[in-house]
């Protein structure tokens, strides 16, 4: 796939995403999810879920593959992944409990992209590979459990989880023998595992203060864009920031002003047409200075001009 236009109209920088750490919106990560399915030759029947599951590495999954293969056995490394996959994520948490003799670890997602039912098949996928991997490929998982319904045969998942797989079913999780908790990992290193955690840590912390920030520039830039002045200088100050404290803080928040603002005047674009605000009126809400503007930026946002948007609504 091309996904320069995309990420140019996102405000991603795709030389970027060459950092492990680097994070894109997740409204992102659905357009992208969306026009890969639609690109997808399904003609070797695997679903894309499972074959993005399939790619992970250790790579892949950076600081937290390495924390989670020095741990001391498979039940430390799963314990990491509930607490630190969240943030590696963006929409989900994690927990693992015993029932019976099994150990279930369960994801329990939020968020309604379009896409969500394939992230949530392509982190469990990526959970039994990577697990295969530190292990040394010592079982399979013995039931796997999704609340959606099913995106192709139910055959073409066992094949890949190699264990039932079962659909509708209320939850995500994953079955695994309990006594496989107490598995030793042939990489543990106590010294490596604790140096790992303690850079998750701060790259979750980093990743919150970053949170706070967008939160509060969303809010100064609904607020600009109410007063009809939206600019650098004027969102910082609606901040209580200079300009260059405004451009490094979203630069450790991984954003900028273009892409936040865009952001922003798409929610309430949507929130608008939804809402019944002439076209008119919400052009001039959203800072537009022409209303053409604002029909070229739905057309960029839905596909389609906004009055062709709100009639399908209808």
């Amino acid at each position: 796939m091309d996904l320069s236009d995309l990420a140019a109209s996102k405000g991603v920088v795709l030389p970027e995403l060459a950092d492990p750490g680097s994070r894109v919106a997740l409204d992102v990560v659905d357009d992208v999810l969306q026009e890969a399915v639609r690109a997808q030759d399904r003609s070797d029947g695997m679903p894309l879920s499972l074959q993005l599951g399939g790619a992970v590495t250790p790579v892949a999954l950076d600081v937290l593959a390495y924390a989670s293969m020095s741990s001391g056995t498979l039940g430390d490394a799963i314990k990491l992944l509930c607490q630190f996959e969240p943030y590696r994520l963006g929409f989900a948490q994690c927990e693992l409990s015993e029932e019976g003799d099994e150990a279930v670890v369960t994801l329990q997602a939020q968020g309604s992209w379009a896409s969500l039912p394939l992230q949530i098949e392509a982190a469990l996928a990526g959970w039994i590979e990577f697990g295969r991997w530190i292990t040394g490929n010592v079982s399979h998982p013995l039931c796997i459990e999704f609340a959606h319904v099913a995106d192709a045969p139910q055959a073409r998942y066992e094949a890949f989880f190699h264990c039932p797989v079962l659909f509708e079913r209320g939850r995500n999780a994953v079955h695994i023998d309990r006594q496989l908790l107490g598995h030793r990992l042939a990489a543990s290193n106590p010294d490596v595992c604790r140096l790992m955690r303690e850079e998750m840590q701060r790259r979750i912390e980093r990743y919150a203060r970053g949170e706070q920030f967008i939160v509060r520039m969303d809010r100064a830039i609904e607020a600009c864009l109410s007063d009809g002045v939206l600019t650098l200088e004027s969102v910082a100050q609606a901040m209580s920031l200079e300009p260059r404290q405004f451009r490094a803080q979203a630069s450790t928040a991984g954003t900028t002003l273009t892409a936040a603002v865009d952001a922003v005047r798409q929610r309430l674009a949507r929130q608008y047409l939804t809402g019944g605000v002439p076209l008119a009126d919400i052009s001039q809400r959203l800072g537009y200075s022409e209303q053409s503007a604002f029909n070229r930026a739905c057309v960029r946002w839905f596909g389609v001009s906004p009055g062709k948007w709100r009639a399908d609504l209808a």
